[in-house]
């Protein structure tokens, strides 16, 4: 094995307790800090538990090479321990912790918002109930008049979007203070944009 995989195992968890019993080769540990670095939060919560248990067999007071019985009592409990039920993550999602978020949106599933309009929600803050989505709207598709109650940003990826008497292309922005209104907006081919907006926002049509 190269490096400690990146799922956890019962041979990731053996990493995890090698590494806290400084058993590890330099190459190996530099290879686990590694990937501890990436933020996998399952080999982290395997480490802070061998580490625990290193406190509690008395490793903290044992030289730097432990023996080979005090190594075998360790590698025995990660041995009978049950597996770590792991969290899934939500569809796209490939990292979510520590507040650092990275989705792939190919991923993310399309919800339908509005007739031939369809939203793949990147990001929901509860709090402020803002959201950063790609939204896709069908050619022909009209979306109603509404009352902004945030900032909102929209940037177009492709397709054309009419926009109170102006044609957007791929790479326009716009950008709507809160309170503001925007008319009816359409597309005649299609579009595709990033939009980051209010969950509040009032239809008026």
């Amino acid at each position: 094995m190269i490096g400690p995989p990146l799922e956890p195992t019962d041979e990731s968890r053996e990493w995890a307790a090698l590494y806290v019993l400084d058993l590890l080769s330099p190459a190996e540990k530099a290879a686990f800090e590694d990937h501890l670095r990436q933020g996998c939060p399952a080999c982290q919560a395997e480490l802070q538990s061998f580490q625990n248990l290193a406190g509690q067999l008395g490793f903290a007071a044992a030289p730097a090479r432990p023996s080979a019985e005090l190594r075998e009592r360790l590698l025995r409990r990660v041995r009978e321990a049950p597996a770590r039920e792991q969290v899934p993550q939500k569809p796209g999602v490939l990292l979510d912790q520590a507040g650092l978020l990275i989705a792939r949106a190919v991923e993310i599933p399309r919800q339908p918002v509005g007739p031939g309009i369809t939203s793949k929600p990147l990001f929901v803050d509860p709090g402020r109930k803002y959201v950063t989505a790609l939204m896709r709207m069908d050619p022909g598709t009209r979306h109603p008049s509404h009352r902004h109650r945030d900032v909102e940003e929209l940037y177009l990826l492709e397709g054309d979007l009419h926009v109170e008497g102006h044609v957007m292309r791929a790479g326009d922005y716009c950008r709507a203070e809160p309170e503001s209104i925007h008319g009816e907006t359409y597309t005649q081919s299609g579009c595709l944009f990033l939009v980051m907006a209010s969950q509040q926002n009032e239809l008026l049509a």
